[in-house]
């Protein structure tokens, strides 16, 4: 196990640790969470960076596990780093529109509307839900009930709590099936 510097505003902020399991090698980044955004984390070599993906929150840290293949790790040369990169800023969002009625199309199979392995696994248990287009965005309302689990859990921060037809849900917004604020 190697453990690198996760870096983040010029900073040492973290650790990623990075464990060669043969032919995959499991990267773990955490870091303090400030609060003021959404971060991506990279890992550094001396011939080049690889994309990691989106830092989650997790008792007040910023957590990300990834197994990826080891020759993607060997092809950057020496490991440098770890790098936490602010994607977004809290602040910079803009308010989020409120969905007038009649917009919404009721779906009960709300894994069709994608081609996302990953998103169809996670959709496949969810009965009843709208969907709607808004220029090159799809908008996602999944119901939020008592008692049952968090919709769409992986993607929680992302999500937005409003009325939808009478039904309180949580929304979500895809480019092109990934998703974003």
């Amino acid at each position: 196990m190697e453990r690198l510097p996760l870096t983040c505003q010029n900073g040492e902020r973290g650790e990623l640790t990075v464990c060669p399991q043969g032919a995959r090698t499991e990267l773990r980044a955490s870091m303090p969470d400030p609060g003021d955004g959404l971060y991506r984390a990279f890992l550094l070599g001396e011939r080049g960076e690889l994309a990691l993906g989106v830092l989650a929150p997790e008792g007040g840290r910023l957590e990300l596990c990834r197994r990826v293949y080891s020759r993607d790790t060997a092809a950057l040369g020496p490991l440098l780093r770890g790098e936490a990169r602010r994607s977004f800023r809290f602040q910079d969002a803009p308010p989020a529109p409120q969905p007038e009625s009649g917009c919404w199309h009721e779906t009960h199979c709300p894994a069709q509307l994608f081609q996302s392995r990953f998103l169809q696994n996670r959709l496949r248990p969810v009965g009843r839900a709208w969907w709607r287009r808004e220029g090159a965005l799809l908008a996602l309302a999944l119901p939020l009930e008592e008692g049952r689990p968090f919709p769409l859990e992986a993607l929680f921060c992302l999500g937005r709590v409003r009325q939808v037809e009478g039904t309180r849900c949580v929304v979500y917004a895809f480019r092109e099936e990934e998703p974003v604020l």
